[in-house]
């Protein structure tokens, strides 16, 4: 309970020094947006440095002499950000399996075939130690998404919910490639509506959250998964409230000290 007051302390400091002048907005929006691309390229095993998410991110493009794939890949990711904050400034609509699939369509644009589609076969992005058949049957993913899509429109927005739809996501793995990002796209898009900052996968995390979230669904033991959530949304928060007791002018979201992603 101590983390979850803290949260809710941390929270109620952040409400009360908004709003924040545009000079932080931006700078945290900047930093986020670089953490949680540089993160989901991580995750999804695409093998590109700091140094370059961070350079296609600020040129907006393509860079020349760089692999395309990998680019479009960080590109791609920026608008999937971008549609999540269109639907966080969106409260009245629901989210729903046309959101998760929304998710996918932009983040694998250009670089699948099947691009928000669900899959018909097993997930390649399964655990490579995972006994065979652990992932739900393709012919059962409809209903299975449509029972996510249910009970999200009953849901209230808050942290709980969010880690329970990113739980309930990784445990049916609707797509080919590109769960483990989808499911973060769709945990942040319900803490933002919350009111909540996006939670990051940190390098040093990386490998127990893959391994939690694993956990959750294989034995149905979630709360070692929450546990994680809960601290690195309040990692989360501490960056707002760092930034927000900032001078503007002082605010620096390129401290982040360059370093690889981990390649596949």
């Amino acid at each position: 309970m101590a983390l979850l007051d803290d949260i809710v302390e941390k929270k109620r400091a952040l409400d009360s020094a908004r709003p924040l002048p545009q000079e932080v907005v931006h700078g945290i929006a900047d930093w986020f947006d670089l953490e949680l691309t540089v993160a989901a390229a991580a995750l999804e095993e695409v093998p590109v440095k700091r140094a370059d998410v961070k350079a296609v991110l600020e040129r907006g493009t393509i860079l020349r002499h760089r692999a395309v794939e990998e680019q479009r890949f960080i590109l791609n990711h920026r608008s999937a950000l971008e549609l999540m904050a269109r639907l966080s400034f969106d409260p009245t609509g629901a989210v729903t399996e046309r959101t998760v699939a929304a998710f996918h369509s932009v983040l694998y644009r250009g670089i699948a075939d099947d691009a928000g589609k669900y899959r018909d076969g097993p997930p390649k992005d399964d655990p490579a130690d995972a006994s065979a058949g652990t992932a739900p049957d393709p012919a059962k993913l409809r209903v299975s998404m449509s029972a996510l899509s249910t009970w999200m429109r009953k849901a209230d927005a808050a942290p709980d919910t969010a880690f329970e739809a990113h739980h309930r996501l990784s445990a049916i793995r609707p797509f080919h490639v590109g769960n483990r990002t989808t499911a973060l796209l769709l945990c942040n898009l319900i803490l933002n509506r919350a009111g909540y900052p996006p939670v990051v996968v940190p390098a040093e995390d990386r490998g127990l959250y893959l391994d939690l979230v694993e956990r959750a669904w294989s034995v149905g033991d979630k709360t070692p998964f929450r546990d994680l959530m809960m601290r690195l949304l309040s990692q989360s928060l501490d960056v707002c409230l760092t930034a927000a007791a900032k001078d503007p002018a002082d605010v620096d979201v390129s401290a982040a000290p360059d370093s690889d992603v981990d390649a596949p």
